[in-house]
């Protein structure tokens, strides 16, 4: 004779023991009588099945759906909002789901807009080509090159100097490729600004999800 065990609270399924003899029942009644401990039966559970566990319901044992682990959302729940766990016996509520709420396209839009204008900025302070030659064209840079063009500036606009290039090899420059670099670097930024402006203004009117993504710098 064996008997069920089951969880106090939870009243769900948790072992088969071997039943004991009641020796004062048993001799009384002229039969083996056996004992019956707290949260156990005598009457065996339910066959396992996927996502359930059998419950002991007062006379009988009835299925309950096992969830409990398992992180869901709920309606309503905003993007960035943590996962709920499910903690008790039952059915999942209404409307949960197992996939984190989707990024809003009002922030996804942000997001586009900033990579855009980060892109930007890191093309303006790449180095700049001119004359067959590439010249740094950082702040630093950018710092050196006015100060060196303003002290030819300061001699009447003659003379020349030797500058490192981005490749750490070395030329002559005068005001007038000081002025050529200045140029072109002027002309890179205003093309770079007009692109960042026009694919910020797709990124803003995009609707859907897959046409921000189809929108690249």
């Amino acid at each position: 004779m064996n008997v069920y065990k089951y969880d106090e609270q939870t009243k769900e399924y948790i072992g088969v023991e071997t039943a004991q003899l009641d020796p004062l029942e048993s001799q009384a009644q002229g039969k083996d009588v056996y004992l019956l401990p707290a949260n156990a039966t005598f009457i065996a559970p339910l066959v396992t099945q996927d996502g359930y566990v059998p419950v002991w319901g007062g006379s009988a044992w009835e299925y309950k759906e096992d969830n409990r682990g398992k992180e869901y959302w709920l309606p309503g729940d905003e993007y960035g909002t943590p996962a709920r766990t499910m903690k008790e016996l039952g059915e999942l509520p209404e409307g949960a789901v197992f996939e984190a709420p989707e990024k809003p396209l009002s922030m996804m839009i942000e997001e586009k807009t900033a990579a855009f204008k980060a892109a930007r900025n890191a093309e303006e302070i790449a180095p700049i080509e001119w004359n067959g030659n590439l010249f740094d064209y950082d702040a630093d840079s950018r710092d050196r090159l006015r100060i060196k063009r303003q002290n030819i500036e300061d001699n009447g606009g003659t003379g020349t100097i030797k500058w490192t290039l981005a490749d750490n090899s070395f030329t002559v420059i005068g005001l007038a490729d000081f002025i050529g670099i200045n140029n072109a670097a002027s002309k890179r930024s205003e093309a770079l600004h007009y692109k960042y402006n026009v694919l910020k203004a797709q990124a803003e009117a995009a609707t859907t999800k897959e046409e921000l993504e189809s929108i690249v710098w």
